[in-house]
This record gives structure tokens, sequence and C-alpha cells, in this order.
């Protein structure tokens, strides 16, 4: 093969490793790929074989109307016969299924044919028992059937599009996880915010912005608390004293509506918290904890688990078990089953120090009873 394509498949080979942190590159990767082949386009698709749907899906010139209605309607197609091949292994459409029985099928009329494609080449790039990423690169009737010269183009892409794609989910499966953590965290009825060594906010869940609101307190990630300066003098001086290395303090601020607010300041220990997916600038160095007067123990929880390293899984689940004495309700409560509540609550008795249930409830009342002092 020549020089020139020599540089442009190198050139492509990078821009597949680019994509993996930016899904936008995966369009001129595909066109890339359909360049090399002299073919019109290619996708790659992820699909849930459980669920039986596609789960994300990149095009390269793939018209996606089209890709559409063979989400919606054509799932099963004739095409989808080479999801049985392993991983890596070339198969031609011609080899599927005859052209000419092909174009007496809706999925031609209704994905094909508007695209002018008529043949395709489809390899599963990862086949997993549940799972399956795999790329179609296709092209029109006049070009004709994949020659031996396409598919060994095709073959020597092939293992850095696996790699790439490896990375691909390993990333979307670290996204998914750190949601999964956010949304634990919003769900509590404790505000939590964290904060920099330079008094920033860092992360504010759901909560602290709802309470935020009732104190006329404004959160924006990466710079200092703002609102009347009663309460911001407060947040400051509770938070200094903990970059100064102290150990923090509480106080009770009234809310617009009459009601009170009583929030917490303490150092972060340990690296629970310290997350990229919530602390993409710094790491936290102090955390607040926001609840109604009403809600103590929730507050308790939060801080007790901001002290031990806790995850926010793992302070659910001691906020469930200081409500509950009986393991069956507490599982019922929090929805998972009793070998998974007993599997967190052995962590949180290792991190916390304590032998067990009794323990955990006297600790947590303990520190609900030093919380939100008045002023």
């Amino acid at each position: 093969m020549s020089t020139d394509f020599e540089h442009r498949r190198e050139a492509l080979i990078g821009s597949m490793y680019d994509a993996v942190l930016d899904a936008s590159l995966w369009s001129a990767v595909l066109e890339g790929i359909a360049d090399l082949t002299d073919s019109a386009g290619a996708l790659i698709h992820g699909f849930s074989v459980n669920r039986e749907t596609y789960t994300f899906h990149e095009l390269g010139r793939i018209d996606p109307d089209c890709k559409r209605r063979h989400e919606l309607y054509h799932v099963a197609n004739p095409w989808m016969r080479s999801s049985r091949f392993r991983a890596g292994h070339l198969v031609r459409s011609d080899d599927l299924i005859a052209l000419a029985q092909l174009k007496r099928t809706s999925f031609y009329d209704d994905v094909l044919r508007p695209q002018n494609i008529a043949h395709g080449t489809i390899v599963n790039v990862i086949s997993r028992p549940d799972f399956k990423v795999s790329i179609n690169v296709e092209r029109s009737e006049t070009k004709g059937p994949f020659s031996e010269r396409d598919i060994a183009v095709l073959n020597s892409l092939l293992p850095h599009l696996r790699r790439a794609s490896e990375l691909r989910l390993r990333m979307l499966d670290y996204r998914a996880a750190a949601q999964a953590e956010r949304d634990a965290l919003d769900a509590l009825s404790t505000g939590i915010i964290t904060f920099d060594a330079g008094h920033r906010v860092l992360f504010a869940n759901a909560t602290a912005r709802v309470h935020a609101e009732d104190l006329s307190l404004h959160l924006n990630t990466g710079t200092d608390v703002t609102g009347p300066p009663s309460v911001t003098n407060a947040f400051r001086a509770l938070v200094g004293d903990v970059v100064r290395g102290g150990a923090g303090g509480a106080i009770r601020l009234p809310r617009g509506d009459g009601g009170d607010i009583d929030v917490t300041v303490a150092p972060v220990r340990g690296r629970a918290l310290d997350r990229p997916s919530h602390h993409a600038m710094a790491r936290p160095v102090a955390i607040a904890l926001l609840v109604d007067v009403s809600r103590t123990h929730d507050a308790a929880s939060a801080l007790l688990a901001a002290r031990h390293g806790l995850t926010a899984a793992e302070m659910r689940v001691a906020t469930a078990l200081a409500q509950a004495n009986d393991m069956s309700a507490v599982a019922a409560m929090l929805g998972i089953s009793r070998n998974t509540l007993k599997t967190h609550a052995k962590r949180i008795y290792a991190k916390v120090g304590i032998r067990g249930h009794t323990e955990l409830v006297r600790a947590i009342a303990q520190i609900a009873g030093t919380l939100g002092p008045a002023i």
C-alpha cells in the first residue's frame, strides 16, 4: 500500500484513541474508515443483549433518520445474524443473505435503500454475553461486495478499534458509577457542601441548594459563598477554622419562613469524598452539613461519614440503621437485599471502629447531641 495510504491509516488510528475522551470525533473516525475501504459510510453501536436495545451509536455519513428507524423497527434484521460470531470475525453481509433476498425485506426498504446501501461488512469489536459493540461499514450496490483488500484494511484497524472501544466502555461505566454516586448524595435529606483550602465551593448536593435558597445563600461551584453578611460570615468563620487545622463547629441559622437550619462544618477525613466526579478542581478540605432542626440524626450520619470516610451509599445505610432495629426493615427501606445490607454494615463498622448496630446507633446519637447550638 502507498505511503500516503499508510499516513492516512496511522492518523486514523490516532483519532480512534482521541475519540475515547471526545465522542464528537467518532464521526470523523468512521468517515475515515469508510474512505480507506472505498465505502459510503460506517457506524459503530453498543447493543444490550438482555434489554435487546442499542445503548449508544456513532455515525459516519449514515442517515440519522434511517438509523432511528433501524432501532425502532428493525432491531431483528438479516444482518443481525452477524452477532453470533466471535469478536474480531469480519462478516460480509452477502454471506448472511443474498442481495436479491435482502431487497425483499422491510429492513432494506426502510433503512438501506433510502441511503443507497446494499452491501456491508459487520464485525463484533467487543462480544460479551450481555453486551456487544459492533461496527458496520457499508457501500452501494454499484461499488459491489467488499474485496479481500478491503477486509485486510479493516483487519489492520480492528486491534486499535477494539482497544479504543474497551477504553470507551470503561469511561461510560465510570460516568455511570459517578452519576449513581451523585444521585445517592442528592437523595440524602442532609445538605452537603464541600470546600477547598481557598474556601471555594466544590460540590453541593440538591438538599444543600434547597437549604441555601432558604438562607438566601448563593452556591456557585469554584467561588466563595455569597449572600447576607450574617450567613456568609458564619460559613467563612467555620470553614476558615477547618482550613487552619481546627475542628470546625456548628451554628443555627434562621430561615425566612421562621424555621431553623443547623450548619455543622468539619474537616474531611479519608478520601471517600475525594472523587473527580464531584471535585474536578481541587481536593475537599472541609464539609458543611445543612439540616432542618427536626432531622439532626440525618446530619449526624453525614458527619460520621465525613469523619470516617464512608461512601455515599454507606452514609445512606448508616442513616437507615440508626432509624430501625430490624435488619429486614432497613433492607426494605433501602431497596436492597439483607446480604447486601450486611456487607455494607460490616464495612461501616470497620471504618468507624465499632462492633455492631448498637454501637453505631449510640455513635450517631452522641454526634446528634452536639449539633446545632443556638445563637
